[in-house]
């Protein structure tokens, strides 16, 4: 059996870690598995030659916009997992609403990762229903032994070894609204040196990417760093005090259930991707305002019983919920299923 797992795969991207690790399941299961970046066809007519010349049985597409609109007429069973911003923002386009809706009609099954995309995908397609499955995202995390980040913050933009590092993983794209904390806490850093916000992720929006770039130069405490390695990332997140979400939206965010599983306390916006992974002051903290969350992390500073109780209960509720053998065991027979129907 040979299988396409079709995503975009810019690196440091949650679709890209998604994309890995179910391709690793299939390998692991002796699936043959080919990672495929969407990013490659410049139409369904390409995709397609490209699926016959790999022989490829099925086709496993993460995000039903960015992957859909290239399997409208594709020569093999597909199923679509949703990726966030499809359900959550894409609609709102016409076209992109018509394209996802196509690619989603023909879908063998769709995969949500929370009840609210769950939800969501079932306002925008009510017949999907039979289809539709949940599956909380599975996370797997391989800290770096080697990578040291406060000395690499230290050489890459001065920050002082003993500093309290608040890090923000996100590619810089307008849904990550990667700017909506930075004056208010520049504002801290004026007022307590020791703290910093450093914003690391790739370039995913080029406007969006010289605005931030050219506001944060002028805002004292606060970096904007190139993506690290996977490895290096989580190691980072390791030495960092708490991991940050700022999104306007999220499906199921990689870097907060990364965070949670390495132990690292969550400060991230209240938003209901973020609920389905934070329950307020018990799993990690959520904010509404800027202001919100300089007090919070002040808090959090303060008050170390509160992260060790944060990040306790966050590791038994990834433990529990997010098992990327669950997750496994459920990609797999979803394959082999998708695969043995008729095309």
């Amino acid at each position: 059996m040979k299988v396409i797992v079709l995503s975009a795969l810019k690196t440091s991207t949650g679709n890209c870690s998604s994309a890995q690790r179910i391709s690793n399941y299939l390998l692991e299961e002796g699936i043959e598995s080919q990672l495929t970046d969407q990013d490659a066809f410049i139409s369904p007519l390409e995709f397609n030659r490209h699926v016959v010349q790999t022989a490829a049985d099925c086709v496993l597409a993460i995000h039903a916009y960015r992957s859909g609109k290239l399997l409208l007429e594709c020569p093999v069973p597909y199923s679509i997992v949703f990726g966030g911003t499809d359900v959550n923002e894409h609609h709102k386009i016409h076209d992109k609403l018509v394209t996802m809706t196509m690619a989603v009609s023909k879908a063998r099954f769709l995969v949500s990762f929370s009840k609210p995309m769950h939800d969501q995908a079932l306002a925008l397609w009510p017949d999907i229903g039979d289809k539709l499955y949940t599956l909380p995202q599975g996370v797997v995390t391989s800290p770096s032994s080697r990578f040291d980040f406060h000395q690499h913050l230290h050489v890459a933009c001065g920050i002082p070894k003993h500093s309290s590092v608040f890090l923000l993983v996100a590619g810089l794209r307008p849904v990550k609204d990667p700017l909506y904390l930075v004056n208010k806490f520049s504002e801290w850093h004026m007022e307590h040196g020791n703290v910093y916000l450093v914003i690391i992720g790739p370039e995913l929006d080029q406007q969006l990417s010289e605005k931030v770039k050219a506001i944060v130069k002028r805002l004292p405490g606060v970096e904007v760093l190139d993506p690290l390695s996977q490895s290096d990332c989580h190691r980072a997140m390791q030495e960092c005090t708490a991991v940050v979400n700022s999104s306007l939206s999220e499906g199921m965010p990689a870097a907060i259930l990364e965070a949670m599983d390495l132990c690292v306390p969550v400060i991230a916006r209240n938003i209901p991707g973020n609920r389905t992974l934070i329950t307020h002051r018990q799993t990690g903290l959520l904010y509404d305002t800027p202001e919100e969350f300089i007090n919070l992390a002040e808090d959090l500073l303060t008050s170390p019983g509160q992260h060790a109780a944060i990040t306790r209960q966050a590791k038994e509720f990834v433990d529990a919920h997010h098992s990327p053998q669950s997750e496994r065991t459920t990609y797999v027979s979803l394959v082999k299923r998708m695969a043995s129907e008729p095309g």
